[in-house]
């Protein structure tokens, strides 16, 4: 193994609260949150490119009603929601409260992601896709459960162009491989192995991810191949700024399906993931 890939993984393995609040001094762990210089969006055609651009960001110590509302009424789907946590909340929960699942908050710059998607029973709601440790990738939770957590939105500027179908697919079969312990990819979240990253079909699917690899698997298996892993998901932690940070390629999903290695590491270890943006109590 070469010494910059043990060195980061021994940086990841103190991180077990996975995402977080970056202080100014975590250098190295802004070093590791960088997505890929040479992934696929370098090889795009400039109609091809995609990217996730900020919109606005929401502070739950505001409690008035409008600036719940406003905000809430302009996210739509497909919309990145990157939790964050200020210091002196973090040491709150963390010395006074025990909530060790927050201590992610103190190392990275966010702490949890989510995607926005539409409710699969009812497509006039809509919810959060995301992993939780203990539980796996789910869309248990509504856009209200945003209005107790700060966050920065973020928007794809070519999710017109998502296979939808695939993306709803990719949805339905990892919630039906996932909901137990293992549904969370625990492997993943120190950077050792990450679940299957690249899935072209259902088999390939895989049955365990983080908050942030279950979203990027799910756009790679819907026509969106983006930069934010390196070395293909293996000794390669992804947080939620790689995502949010990540560029990419607009591909037909049938194009992923003929450039699969035959050998998937689908599920090469059983691994639990991030979580509800702090950790189910």
């Amino acid at each position: 193994m070469k010494p910059k890939w043990i060195a980061a993984i021994g940086v990841t393995l103190m991180v077990t609260a996975f995402c977080s609040r970056a202080d100014a001094g975590w250098l190295i762990l802004n070093w590791i949150e960088k997505p890929s210089a040479h992934g696929p969006s370098t090889q795009a055609e400039a109609e091809d490119r995609t990217e996730f651009l900020p919109l606005f960001s929401f502070d739950s110590n505001k409690q008035d009603e409008q600036s719940w509302t406003e905000p809430r009424q302009n996210l739509r789907e497909g919309d990145l929601i990157a939790y964050r946590m200020d210091p002196w909340e973090a040491r709150k929960k963390i010395f006074l409260q025990g909530k060790l699942n927050v201590v992610g908050y103190r190392l990275l710059k966010y702490g949890h992601v989510a995607m926005i998607v539409k409710d699969p029973e009812d497509e006039t709601r809509l919810r959060l896709l995301s992993s939780w440790s203990f539980r796996g990738p789910n869309t248990q939770e509504t856009l209200d459960s945003l209005r107790e957590h700060s966050w920065d939105a973020y928007r794809m500027n070519q999710w017109e162009r998502v296979d939808k179908e695939r993306f709803y697919e990719f949805i339905g079969v990892v919630g039906q491989k996932a909901g137990k312990w293992y549904g969370y990819d625990f492997s993943g979240m120190v950077g050792l192995v990450n679940s299957n990253l690249r899935p072209g079909r259902p088999e390939e699917i895989g049955y365990s991810y983080i908050c942030s690899t279950v979203i990027v698997a799910a756009l790679q298996y819907a026509g969106v191949e983006l930069d934010a892993y390196q070395r293909s998901g293996i000794a390669d932690i992804v947080t939620p700024l790689q995502l949010v940070a990540s560029k990419g390629r607009m591909i037909r999903p049938t194009d992923a399906i003929a450039t699969q290695p035959e050998a998937s590491h689908a599920d090469a270890s059983v691994q639990p993931d991030d979580g509800n943006p702090e950790l189910p109590e």
